[in-house]
C-alpha cells in the first residue's frame, strides 16, 4: 500500500516517504561516514587528506543498482556501500574509510537521524492540531451539549470541555515523544562488539562524544547495539499518539452520525460519496484518522519483540526494525494528515447540540419521574 499509486497518499505523506526513501537513507549513511572521518581526523586518528577525500563524495556518486545487488548477496547494505566509498578514494586513503566502526553503527545512527527528522515533522503536525483544538475551545466555551457515558445520556457539558481534553491529551503525547527522544536519539558507535576496541578507552569515549555532538545526537558511555529499548520508547510513544488520534477521530465520527449530527466535515463535492446511496456524505477524515491511528497503535507494539537480543547482537531482531520503524512513521504521518484536515474543515452545529440537549433533558426527566 505504501508504494501503490492508488492508495499511497491515503495512508502516508510524501514528506515522510522522502525521509525514509533510498536517497535519504544513502545520504544519511554518507553523512555519518563523512562526519566520523572528519572527527577522527581532527583527533589525529586518520589523515586529514583521507577525511577530505571522503567529504568530496556525494550521494549521486553511489551506484544504487550495484549496491542493491551487494545487499542481496551480503544481507547487509554497508559492506557494498563502504566498498564503493573506498573505490572512490586513493588506495592510500581507503583504509581510513569506515575506520573503527561497523555496519550496526552506521545503520543504527542513520535510523536515529531519520527518526529525528520524522519526529520533527510529527510534532509539528500535532502542534497544528492542538492549535486548532484550542481555537475551538475558545469559540465554544459556552456551547452547551449533552454529555454521554456508556453510550447513554449523562449530564450537560460544553463542547469546549471536549476539545480542551483532546488538546491536553495531545500535549501529553508530545511530552512523551520528547521524553523518549532523550533516550532513543543516541549515536551508535561501538565497533564490532560494542567495545570500540580499535581505540583505547579514553580515546574511544571521546570520539563517540565528539561524533554525537557533530550529528546533534545524544551519547552514552556504552554502546546500545543489543539494547533496543531507546528506539522502542520512541516507537511506543508514537503508538500512544496513534491511540489518542484513534480515540479523538472516532468520537468526532460518533458525533457526526445520524441521530446526533452535532459535528460534520464541511462538504466538498464528491467527498465521502457512496457508490450506491446518493444521499450519503460519509465522514472520511475522521474515518481515516481513526483507521490509521489504530494501525499506528497496533504496529508500534511489534517493536517490543525486537528488544530480545542474543549476546552482543541479534541480526533477526534488528532486521525486523528495518521494516517496522519506517512503517510506524509512515502510518503516523497519514493519521495526522487526515486529522489536521478534519479539524480544519470541522463544522460545529451548536443548534443541533442544543436540540439534543433539550431532548436528552426531557428523556432524563421522564426517567427520573417514573421512578
Amino acid at each position: 500500500m505504501f508504494h501503490s499509486k492508488m492508495y499511497r497518499d491515503l495512508f502516508s505523506t510524501q514528506q515522510m516517504h522522502t525521509i525514509w526513501s533510498d536517497s535519504s537513507t544513502i545520504s544519511a549513511w554518507l553523512h555519518i561516514e563523512q562526519t566520523l572521518a572528519l572527527v577522527q581526523a581532527k583527533m589525529g586518528l586518520i589523515p586529514d587528506a583521507a577525511a577530505q577525500a571522503l567529504a568530496s563524495i556525494t550521494p549521486d556518486d553511489i551506484d544504487l543498482d550495484l549496491l542493491s545487488e551487494d545487499i542481496l548477496l551480503v544481507g547487509r547494505p554497508i559492506v557494498g556501500f563502504v566498498k564503493q566509498l573506498r573505490e572512490k578514494v586513493t588506495l592510500e586513503h581507503s583504509a581510513s574509510i569506515h575506520y573503527g566502526t561497523t555496519t550496526q553503527d552506521i545503520m543504527d545512527t542513520a535510523t536515529v537521524l531519520q527518526m529525528q527528522t520524522g519526529l520533527g515533522v510529527i510534532i509539528q503536525d500535532v502542534e497544528e492540531i492542538i492549535k486548532r483544538l484550542d481555537i475551538l475551545t475558545i469559540d465554544h466555551i459556552h456551547t452547551q451539549m449533552i454529555g454521554r457515558t456508556n453510550g447513554q445520556y449523562a449530564k450537560q457539558i460544553t463542547f469546549a470541555m471536549k476539545t480542551a481534553i483532546w488538546s491536553a491529551e495531545l500535549k501529553r503525547r508530545i511530552e512523551a515523544i520528547n521524553d523518549a527522544s532523550q533516550r532513543g536519539l543516541q549515536v551508535q558507535l561501538g565497533g564490532p562488539v560494542g567495545t570500540l576496541d580499535t581505540f583505547d578507552k579514553e580515546t574511544g569515549l571521546a570520539l563517540r562524544k565528539a561524533f554525537a555532538a557533530q550529528l546533534n545526537l545524544n551519547s552514552s558511555k556504552l554502546a546500545w547495539q543489543n539494547s533496543r529499548d531507546g528506539l522502542g520508547d520512541i516507537i511506543l510513544a508514537l503508538g500512544q499518539l496513534g491511540g489518542s488520534i484513534e480515540k479523538i477521530t472516532h468520537n468526532v465520527n460518533l458525533l457526526s452520525s445520524s441521530g446526533i449530527a452535532e459535528l460534520y466535515e464541511t462538504p466538498v463535492t464528491g467527498k465521502g460519496a457512496s457508490s450506491s446511496m446518493a444521499h450519503k456524505r460519509n465522514q472520511r477524515c475522521s474515518e481515516f484518522g481513526e483507521a490509521l491511528g489504530r494501525l499506528t497503535r497496533e504496529k508500534s507494539m511489534q517493536i517490543t519483540s525486537t528488544a530480545i537480543q542474543e549476546h552482543e547482537r541479534s541480526g533477526g531482531a534488528c532486521i525486523a526494525e528495518w521494516v517496522l520503524i519506517p512503517e510506524v512513521f509512515l502510518i503516523s504521518s497519514g493519521a495526522l494528515r487526515w486529522t489536521k484536515q478534519l479539524f480544519n474543515t470541522l463544522h460545529v452545529d451548536s443548534s443541533a447540540m442544543l436540540k439534543n440537549l433539550q431532548s436528552a433533558t426531557r428523556h432524563i426527566d421522564s426517567r427520573l419521574g417514573g421512578r
